[in-house]
């Protein structure tokens, strides 16, 4: 059955839709339980061997131009950076990719087991007017069954965000945990001279500039259903809290105490915000409820507490102290108000953030005259060093499924925002564009529901 996505799901900047209205049509999907491909919980899983051959266009390929290997790239870095595939070279393909072959019948599966694929990717476009039809299919190649069948409606300029909408929907069918591909990225950009917040998809495209008020903008964090940010803006002269509603364009002022708001991170549950204030004098950790408006306080004594981060049951916060000497991380139990230091080494710790899954803490340490990207289980212990040669690697921010982590780093002098794989086992990889231009302050978004 054919339905449109609702529009009220549509995403508005000052009143400019930016999100795609896409016509779906489910052609056919394997049900998930029915056989397992890639087991991700095995420490000795292999990556599925899959082939991907170039996309066809039906017709409209006058047109098309660089959009359809545009389909194909968009494919292989979303798989390939998943971590669960092994991308087989085009040049090994034996089976005619120029002819579309979209069924059963038509495929030569013969030719596809003897490169070595299990499974298969073959697809086509259709562009008349304006309107982008693309079909795609997902083939077991051993079996010789297709597993997912998908037809996309959209415009020409909805290409990346379709193949991104079926590379989710590979991820989650062949491994049963959701792709991160559809997700956005806030981030700090200095490109028009001033710190403003922006917006991208995660792997750097589709930027639009989310504050314009040619000001110093900082610390964008994603509100736990996806609908809103909160930052801190120095437009009014002073470094004050604002929410802004994506959905509405909608800017609020949400605290705005003598001294700095600063910090502010979302609880789980959406209805409080950790932040700093320095209203008393010392910067200190506060709380506030965001219905009653009411604050309260956390941290009482002569460090400077910055940086809250939540745990995802809203139990505990994470949190950098001074109060020892140098800047380290500690942690508050908020049932309890009791507090335990978790970082002992290094000179400067910082920006601590707690996974989605609960079980890990990336924070920035200062070695060696250079901050790095470690993490670390939520006691303290195990800790690991993600990030080496990198320059400066700040600020991190978990992927909503926690496979993930993106960075700020300035190892091309400039900061810019890199994603690694948060077992360490990938190359970084850069994100956002514009050499000549700072990015720093990544957020990562939750799933969008």
């Amino acid at each position: 059955m054919i339905r449109f996505v609702n529009p009220k799901n549509a995403v508005t900047f000052f009143g400019n839709i930016v999100a795609v209205l896409i016509l779906l049509e489910v052609l056919f999907a394997l049900d998930a339980s029915a056989k397992v491909y890639i087991d991700i919980n095995s420490p000795g899983s292999r990556k599925l061997p899959i082939a991907i051959p170039d996309m066809i266009a039906v017709e409209g390929g006058d047109r098309l131009g660089q959009s359809v290997a545009t389909m194909r790239e968009v494919l292989v870095q979303d798989l390939t950076y998943s971590g669960f595939f092994d991308i087989l070279d085009k040049k090994a393909y034996i089976e005619d990719s120029s002819l579309m072959r979209l069924t059963e019948s038509e495929v030569n599966f013969k030719d596809w087991r003897v490169i070595g694929a299990d499974v298969l990717i073959k697809g086509g476009v259709v562009l008349r007017g304006d309107d982008l039809i693309v079909d795609i299919r997902l083939f077991d190649v051993i079996t010789e069954k297709t597993i997912l069948g998908q037809r996309y409606k959209g415009k020409k300029d909805d290409i990346r965000r379709i193949m991104h909408r079926f590379a989710n929907e590979v991820v989650e069918l062949l491994t049963g945990e959701k792709g991160i591909f559809e997700t956005k990225l806030l981030f700090v950009s200095e490109s028009t001279g001033n710190k403003e917040i922006y917006l991208s998809d995660y792997d750097g495209y589709n930027v639009k500039q989310i504050t314009q008020n040619k000001s110093i903008n900082v610390s964008p964090i994603w509100s736990p259903d996806g609908n809103s940010i909160i930052y801190t803006s120095y437009k009014e002269g002073q470094p004050y809290l604002y929410m802004f509603e994506l959905y509405t364009g909608k800017e609020s002022r949400i605290s705005s105490h003598n001294g700095i708001n600063i910090g502010a991170r979302w609880s789980p549950s959406g209805k409080e915000i950790a932040l700093t204030l320095s209203k008393d004098g010392n910067p200190e950790l506060y709380i506030l409820n965001i219905e009653t408006k009411e604050f309260r306080r956390l941290t009482n004594n002569f460090g400077i507490d910055v940086s809250p981060s939540w745990s995802p049951d809203g139990k505990r916060i994470a949190f950098v102290s001074d109060i020892a000497g140098n800047p380290h991380i500690y942690m508050v139990n908020l049932e309890l108000m009791s507090f335990t230091r978790l970082t002992y080494d290094g000179r400067y710790n910082a920006s601590p953030a707690w996974s989605p899954r609960g079980d890990k803490i990336a924070f920035a340490k200062l070695g060696e005259n250079v901050f790095n990207i470690w993490v670390m289980n939520t006691d303290g212990t195990e800790q690991t060093q993600l990030t080496y040669d990198l320059g400066n690697c700040e600020n991190p921010t978990w992927s909503p499924n926690g496979r993930y982590v993106a960075f700020a780093s300035t190892k091309e002098r400039n900061s810019a925002i890199y994603i690694i794989r948060a077992d360490g086992g990938d190359v970084p990889k850069k994100v956002t564009r514009g050499d000549r231009v700072t990015q720093k302050n990544p957020s990562w978004s939750p799933f969008q529901k």
